[in-house]
């Protein structure tokens, strides 16, 4: 970023995400209204949260988003849970137990005696279903990909073969699945918690075709809650479902989620008692200092260049873009360092070689303005040389790209940095396109878009869930560019173990992050306020929102 007045006055906001709420106010947070007054349950187990966004579909199939996700890990019953600390439980989940063979390429399930929330009975039928309804390239899933480690699966989904009684899914009775995989991975049972292998049942599919997870009367449970309510862009209500298997361990009552896209009025709702709790962006950090709450989160912010734009399809110019921007001064100005600058793709935490994380092993990939005055120089240099290449002035690129992003102040603002910045080095008018968030992933699911702000969220705890998006062809890669040697590498480490493997993802990562179809921004971090009477809510690096089959309310 310039270091400019003209920046540091637009410097007004700082998000991570568009879920992520701000708001204006200076004095401290005080909780005299809502001290605990005992360590007794209170009467009425109601807990009021912020969805954050209207979820496009609760088909697990089809889901696709982390707020359709984020809804359907409290009304579906996945084979497993993982426990508060973020590991595979066995026993936590529909699968009561499982049999793992020497080679790790066979796993045979056994359920649970479960019940839908409209009485009938949750069987291993429902699952062998599911799993291959997600695979089906009719279904069109986008994340059928995370099913390729089992038998078939890839081939199947890509129409290499087409008899689905080839996968390596079968139920051998109501009660017991078993699968088989191309080759053993450690990271398979851990995939099972997303929202793609959650049960869902094939005689409503057929019954209500496109209508299943879209409605209210359209839906049905087999996890911790039930939804009752439903009013599109406004709420989304959760009730316990008394046909739950673990009810007894499920206190609270009702979940009352709304989705706020007003920074203002989710910090009045969080004042007023109207929410429980609330991510804070850093117009907060000083008011609500003593206490707020910090959690880390596997997830990535980044810029996604449509490589088939006539100027996005130039290296040297999306590289341009990249430089011109300061990550860490905005992350340092806003939030005093709280979220970390990315110069790579895979985020902190995400295990590598030995004893280092992916991150430290590769380290930084790119640089941008914030190594000094000279960048400023190179990226101009880099956007006339694209230009030229492509036969192109600045003056046809002058006004021509738009960024794409949520709508929401928040996002406003800091799209309005950027804006500011590629004016100020590189002299070019971008355009802001603001969508509702259902929309905006469908236009980059078209291809419809110039340069959008976006993000991934680690699907489980390896790097591959942030590297394998990026292959040709790849039903999250929504920037069209490819890369052979890329692929490749991919390949191989989804074939291989140990450090081979690890080797090849983090020459892939190079490889990406000297492409750059993607401009990381800035890796997640979840900061937030909670009253001191909401007790149990779990959260993971690996979930959007939070878990709340143990959360309970204390008399206040």
């Amino acid at each position: 970023m310039v270091k400019s007045k003209g920046l540091v006055v637009l410097l007004i906001v700082f998000i991570t995400a568009s879920l992520v709420l701000s708001g204006c106010g200076q004095d401290k947070e005080t909780n005299s209204s809502n001290e605990i007054t005992s360590d007794k349950l209170a009467k009425e187990q109601i807990l009021r949260v912020d969805w954050g966004d209207e979820p496009p579909s609760l088909d697990p199939q089809l889901t696709g988003d982390l707020v359709s996700g984020a809804i359907l890990i409290e009304t579906l019953e996945g084979m497993i849970r993982l426990d508060e600390y973020g590991k595979v439980k066995e026993g936590s989940g529909m699968a009561k137990s499982w049999d793992v063979t020497e080679d790790g390429t066979k796993y045979t399930f056994h359920l649970r005696d479960a019940k839908w929330s409209d009485g009938k009975e949750v069987t291993a039928q429902d699952f062998e279903y599911s799993w291959k309804r997600a695979i089906n390239p009719e279904t069109a899933s986008s994340y059928a990909f995370l099913a390729y480690d089992i038998k078939n699966a890839e081939k199947f989904n890509k129409g290499e073969i087409k008899d689905e009684n080839k996968l390596g899914i079968k139920a051998l009775d109501k009660k017991t699945l078993e699968v088989k995989l191309e080759r053993p991975n450690p990271a398979f049972l851990s995939k099972l918690q997303t929202f793609t292998f959650l049960p869902s049942r094939k005689d409503l599919v057929e019954k209500w075709g496109d209508k299943y997870g879209s409605e209210v009367e359209y839906l049905v449970s087999c996890g911790p809650f039930k939804v009752t309510k439903w009013v599109h862009e406004a709420e989304l209500i959760l009730e316990k479902n008394e046909d739950y298997w673990d009810k007894e361990n499920v206190k609270l009552q009702r979940v009352e989620g709304t989705m706020i896209k007003n920074s203002n009025t989710a910090i009045n709702m969080y004042e007023t008692g109207a929410l429980d709790f609330t991510n804070i962006s850093a117009e907060y950090l000083e008011k609500y200092e003593d206490v707020m709450k910090k959690a880390p989160v596997a997830a990535t912010y980044y810029h996604a260049f449509n490589t088939e734009n006539e100027f996005f399809k130039n290296k040297n110019i999306r590289k341009a873009f990249v430089l011109s921007i300061d990550r860490k001064r905005i992350l340092d100005l806003r939030t005093n360092g709280m979220y970390p600058a990315a110069y790579g793709f895979v985020p902190p935490g995400m295990p590598g070689p030995g004893k280092k994380t992916f991150r430290q092993a590769n380290g930084d990939l790119f640089h941008d303005l914030g190594k000094g005055e000279e960048v400023k120089k190179e990226a101009k240099d880099l956007l006339d040389k694209g230009l030229k290449e492509l036969g192109k002035s600045k003056e046809d690129i002058d006004g021509e790209i738009k960024l794409l992003c949520t709508e929401g102040d928040s996002t406003l603002a800091l799209a309005q940095i950027w804006q500011q910045a590629w004016k100020e080095v590189l002299g070019i008018d971008v355009g802001i396109e603001q969508a509702t968030f259902k929309i905006r992933l469908d236009r980059q699911d078209k291809g419809d878009f110039d340069l959008s702000y976006t993000n991934w969220w680690g699907d489980y705890n390896d790097p591959m869930t942030f590297m394998d998006m990026w292959v040709k062809d790849g039903s999250q890669n929504m920037t069209n560019w490819s890369n052979p040697q890329y692929d490749k590498l991919i390949k191989k480490a989804q074939t291989t173990t140990g450090d081979e493997r690890m080797e090849a993802m983090l020459e892939a990562e190079k490889i990406l992050m000297e492409e750059l179809p993607i401009a990381p921004h800035d890796f997640g971090v979840k900061v937030y306020i909670e009253k001191p009477y909401v007790k149990g809510v779990v959260r993971l690096p690996l979930q959007i929102l939070q878990g709340l089959k143990h959360a309970y309310v204390l008399e206040h």
